[in-house]
Formats: C-alpha cells, sequence, structure tokens
C-alpha cells in the first residue's frame, strides 16, 4: 500500500493550523506569518503548499465542512433508527461529542466572509442543510404526529443552542451553562409530544 504524500500530509497540517489561527484571530486575523509559525513552516511553503489567499481560503472553506461532515457522520452512527428527542440532545450536549469547537469559529469566520466571496454560500449551507436534515429526521420519527412546522422550530432551536454553544467557546463557558443549554434543548424537544 503507498504511503499518503508528504504534500498531502503537510497540507492538512497546514490546513490544520490555519483553522486554529482562524479560530483565535478571525480570517482576517490568521496571517501568514501566524500560520506559518502554528504549523511550524517557513511561509513562503504556505503558498506551495496551498496556493495563494483566495486559494487557502478556499482550502479552508473545504476543509471545515468535510469536518462537520466527519462530525455529523460520528452523529448518525451514535443515532440508531429508533432513537429518541433524548439521545439526540445526549449525542449533541455529551462533553466527549467528538465536536472541535474550532470548526464552528472557523465556520463563522467564513460565513462572515460571504459577501465577499459568494463562491463559499452554497458548500457552508449544504453542510448547514445536512445538519439540520439529520436533526429533522430523528425529530420526525419520535414525533410522527407533529407538525412539519413544529418539526421544523424545534430543529431551529435545537440547532441554534448547539452552535451557540461551539460559538462561545472562547469564553470557556462554566460548567453549568453547557448543562442549562442542554436542558433548553431537551425542554424544546419535548414541546413536540404535545404539539398538534
Amino acid at each position: 500500500m503507498p504511503r499518503p504524500s508528504l504534500k498531502d500530509q503537510r497540507s492538512q497540517e497546514i490546513l490544520d493550523a490555519y483553522l486554529s489561527c482562524v479560530a483565535r484571530y478571525g480570517l482576517e486575523g490568521a496571517t501568514l506569518a501566524r500560520i506559518a509559525e502554528e504549523a511550524g513552516v517557513k511561509r513562503p511553503l504556505l503558498r506551495h503548499y496551498l496556493g495563494n489567499k483566495d486559494d487557502m481560503i478556499t482550502a479552508l472553506a473545504e476543509y471545515v465542512v468535510a469536518g462537520f461532515a466527519e462530525s455529523l457522520n460520528g452523529l448518525r452512527e451514535v443515532l440508531p433508527n429508533g432513537a429518541t428527542p433524548s439521545d439526540l440532545v445526549d449525542a449533541l450536549f455529551a462533553d466527549d461529542s467528538g465536536t472541535d469547537p474550532r470548526l464552528m469559529l472557523a465556520y463563522q469566520a467564513l460565513v462572515a466572509a460571504v459577501p465577499d466571496r459568494p463562491d463559499l454560500r452554497q458548500d457552508l449551507m449544504d453542510s448547514l442543510t445536512e445538519f439540520f436534515d439529520v436533526v429533522e429526521d430523528v425529530l420526525k420519527r419520535a414525533s410522527p404526529d407533529a407538525t412539519d412546522e413544529n418539526i421544523r422550530a424545534v430543529t431551529q432551536g435545537i440547532s441554534a443552542i448547539f452552535v451557540s454553544m461551539d460559538a462561545l467557546s472562547p469564553l470557556e463557558l462554566p460548567a453549568q451553562w453547557r448543562a442549562e443549554l442542554k436542558l433548553a434543548a431537551s425542554m424544546l424537544a419535548s414541546t413536540l409530544e404535545t404539539a398538534p
């Protein structure tokens, strides 16, 4: 079996460093110097591995979307067909959920760049829609009598709570807040049991 190329490996390491820098400093603050330092390479190598700044942003967006897809596959694996809304909330808000908060922070930075980089919009929207679809699917199966409108509203609410938790991760939220966010998502999910 052939070994992965050094270029592929180094590109992944640089993308991970770029992800860390964007999560910490934002898209504009993730300078070539910071990325190179984080990756442990010389600045000229960034262009060699990832191209110019536009190419780097495109590569980062692809990396973030791929990271979300991987996390979403993990979520699907832990949610069997008979998963309940409680199972969903437990999986999303588990301490060891496997979600990398840097992904959400970089995602937000990329979303903020969409007015200048409209080419990023569709992949970011598709990634978010796929997440909504997984949440909605669990809720629909668990509450078949709930209206589509209520299912979508609860999907949006749970998703917003989950996203805000990662988005606020740089604040190092108190553990109690995480528990309260999980409880809020659970309470929202439970409304489907009584909804028409």
